[in-house]
């Protein structure tokens, strides 16, 4: 699944951990499936956030 924006992916991302918590009887491929999307979400979301770390690290960088 294709993410536009760190919210979308988060807000998937906490739906699915919902999920998991909430339902005692996933089937497997329900797991499996729910698995590879929270970890594309997961994946997504830590890109974004190092980069943003990237970005500010150059921000003040400038201003040192």
């Amino acid at each position: 699944m294709e993410y536009k924006d760190f919210e979308s992916a988060f807000d998937d991302l906490k739906k699915i951990v919902q999920e998991f918590e909430n339902s005692d009887n996933l089937s497997m491929d329900d797991l499996i499936k729910n698995y590879e999307q929270g970890m594309n979400a997961y994946t997504y979301c830590m890109k974004k956030l190092e980069n943003t770390q990237k970005k500010i690290q150059i921000i003040d960088s400038n201003f040192e």
